[in-house]
């Protein structure tokens, strides 16, 4: 578990055992103690946090309803129930999600004590996906991850994922802080440099993960800037990666969109 800090915004990133490398995320004003829980799992490990740090929930916050996010919701909601606890999702997913639950949507602004969470969205991995934006912060599901991005196996749709990258994602400022669902930065990296060997900057970050995991540590967050300068999925207009396209598939169609979803085909069958 790690504690980080943004403006009166506490945030605890805990990795959770047993699961397909998630993360779950606690957000709570450091004023009013009002919390918002973000694609819970482990209701006994988020529970036993927010009482020891005298939380109160206010939303339980899901970017999207595949299982592995949502599977937490309703025993975190009974056990805090107040008259203002509630579960927020997009209305794509309201039909997966219990009877307690209301909707946000693109632009939408949820408040926590005296902190705000604009919701973005992000549809591509799934229908629903949205992505929160607190501060400096941007909490992205499935949408983006440490050198990758989600897949379209379960109701997905590349193009939309291609759009939600490209039109709502990388144009954030480059310090933006990437908060993840999982936890794939190792073999994401080392996809990455399968495309681009002589990314130096792939090859750092490569580095600092494995010297992190190998401490016992979990990756750092990583920014909108660092994105960009090694994951595949944000280097879809890159010539290198274009090239090594072009190379495997002479056929390509090389437009952002096609090249993304061919970057994404890829990395599905990639070992």
């Amino acid at each position: 578990m790690e504690i980080f800090e943004e403006q009166g915004l506490g945030i605890a990133r805990i990795r959770i055992q047993e699961s397909d490398s998630n993360y779950n995320y606690i957000a709570w004003c450091e004023e009013t103690r009002e919390c918002a829980v973000i694609d819970p799992i482990d209701p006994i490990v988020l529970l036993n946090f927010i009482r020891d740090r005298d939380l109160m929930v206010k939303y339980v916050i899901n970017t999207h309803c595949h299982p592995d996010h949502i599977s937490g919701n309703d025993p975190i909601i009974k056990v805090a129930l107040t008259s203002i606890s509630k579960i927020l999702v997009h209305p794509e997913g309201i039909e997966r999600v219990s009877p307690r639950s209301s909707t946000v949507d693109e632009g939408d602004i949820i408040k926590v004590g005296n902190q705000e969470i604009r919701v973005i969205y992000t549809p591509g991995h799934c229908p629903e996906h949205i992505t929160l934006l607190a501060g400096n912060c941007a909490f992205v599901g499935d949408t983006l991850f440490l050198s990758g991005c989600g897949n379209t196996k379960f109701r997905g749709v590349p193009e939309d994922l291609f759009h939600s990258i490209d039109g709502k994602l990388r144009p954030l400022p480059d310090d933006t802080r990437i908060f993840v669902g999982h936890d794939y930065a190792e073999k994401n990296l080392r996809f990455a440099l399968d495309l681009e060997p002589g990314n130096e900057a792939a090859q750092s970050k490569l580095e600092q993960v494995i010297s992190e995991t190998t401490e016992g540590n979990e990756p750092a967050p990583t920014t909108i800037g660092e994105e960009k300068s090694y994951n595949p999925f944000m280097r879809y207009d890159v010539p290198e990666v274009v090239e090594k396209l072009k190379k495997k598939n002479p056929e390509l169609d090389t437009s952002p969109v096609e090249v993304f979803k061919e970057l994404r085909s890829l990395r599905d069958t990639w070992t």
